[in-house]
């Protein structure tokens, strides 16, 4: 059967779209946005994570579902990974002047992580922001780290001699392994947002938590489970005792001056240390 011809139209979006993403990073058009992680066990405030959105001129605030991935197709995303490495890195420090103490966890593309001078990238984004590494979570596919683990080896290597912690993200138990991955030193494994998503209605997701905490407690390896938008789906997760929660129940994503205010508010309605 033929191909069917992509309608000019979409080829000339495309085109355009693409154009507007080379500009964008000169004309100061990304930021960040931050989703807090709360303690399961005990409520308290964990930290956060640094997502990259794209406030157009012509677009306005576009979804990062529309343009993440030509990042990634023309090899912006590496100076834009970059730059969001640094904001990140400074605004962290920030807070951390300011008497907080959380983490702060950053999203790296394979490209990114590929691309040579990544672990010297990240060493000047501590050393320019004067961040402590140990609070700065950098996560990664599973296909980026196991795809070509001798060269993924030494990159995470070198990662973790500056202090850094690293995070495996979209964790599927029952379809994931940490045994895959014990030789990496991971400190932290996100559970995928699909998985959690059925997690109440799953006879078997609960028993495959329940192994995975086990197994990550003889490892000291932290389990956050992302995407949690239901009390139901928390009180599962509480139950097996996973660690660190992210969803849309505790909050959705927030430009830095949210994040002041959700800090203030936090401390004072839930009585737990920041």
């Amino acid at each position: 059967m033929a191909n069917t011809p992509t309608p000019s139209g979409a080829q000339d979006e495309g085109a355009e779209l693409s154009t507007d993403l080379a500009r964008a990073l000169e004309n100061g058009e990304f930021f960040l946005v931050y989703q807090p992680t709360i303690d399961l066990q005990t409520n308290a405030f964990a930290g956060v994570e640094a997502l990259i959105r794209w406030r157009s001129p012509q677009r306005g605030v576009v979804s990062p579902d529309l343009f993440i991935g030509d990042l990634e197709s023309s090899g912006i995303i590496v100076p834009v990974g970059r730059w969001a490495l640094g904001v990140a890195c400074s605004q962290g420090a920030v807070w951390h002047d300011r008497g907080y103490r959380f983490a702060v966890s950053l999203n790296i593309s394979r490209l990114q992580f590929e691309t040579e001078g990544f672990v010297d990238d990240v060493a000047k984004a501590i050393s320019a922001s004067r961040f402590d590494p140990f609070l700065l979570v950098l996560e990664f596919s599973q296909a980026t780290i196991l795809d070509d683990t001798k060269s993924a080896l030494p990159l995470l290597q070198g990662l973790k001699s500056l202090g850094v912690r690293i995070a495996v993200d979209d964790f599927e138990p029952g379809r994931s392994s940490l045994d895959a991955l014990q030789e990496f030193e991971i400190d932290i494994v996100k559970l995928d947002r699909t998985f959690i998503a059925g997690i109440s209605n799953s006879k078997t997701a609960p028993s495959l938590v329940h192994q995975l905490v086990q197994q990550s407690k003889t490892r000291k390896v932290q389990i956050i489970a992302s995407g949690i938008e239901s009390a139901q789906q928390r009180e599962e997760l509480q139950l097996e005792e996973v660690d660190i929660g992210q969803g849309y129940l505790f909050s959705m994503p927030h430009e830095a001056e949210e994040i002041d205010r959700f800090l203030e508010d936090f401390a004072i309605f839930s009585g737990k240390p920041l």
